[in-house]
């Protein structure tokens, strides 16, 4: 499947609108972006669904309809460090805050996203809530 990588902070990122085919050119994508303040990313598939990805240090996805329909799924950390604790992600500018309990190490996202390039799906060895 393809995706489309877009940036919700920088819109002047010379990486936005770029199309991903394979998980090598993911991983580029994210390794390219990860030194920034923790930002929110999306990955348009076209298959009709898209990933909103926390991208930092630790991230977050969110896995919903690129129509805007429900349901909005989140990944659950597997082991949050505290439940009550946020993470603000950049988005146009505003800071977002995303629950702890949605937090993940990077390695995890990445793991969600090559799923989701793969499959177009969202992970399922991961649990997920709606919002």
């Amino acid at each position: 499947m393809k995706l489309t990588f877009f940036d919700r902070e920088d819109e002047a990122n010379k990486l936005q609108g770029t199309v991903v085919q394979d998980g090598a050119s993911l991983l580029r994508i994210f390794d390219a972006v990860r030194n920034r303040w923790p930002f929110i990313c999306e990955l348009v598939g076209q298959n009709g669904f898209r990933l909103h990805v926390g991208v930092g240090a630790n991230g977050f996805v969110q896995y919903s309809s690129c129509d805007g329909s429900p349901p909005y799924l989140v990944a659950l950390a597997p082991r949050p460090e505290q439940r009550d604790k946020e993470i603000e992600f950049l988005c146009g500018g505003t800071p977002t805050p995303i629950p702890d309990r949605n937090c993940m190490p990077f390695e995890s996202v990445r793991e969600i996203a090559g799923y989701f390039l793969q499959t177009g799906r969202a992970h399922p060895a991961f649990s997920w809530e709606e919002v």
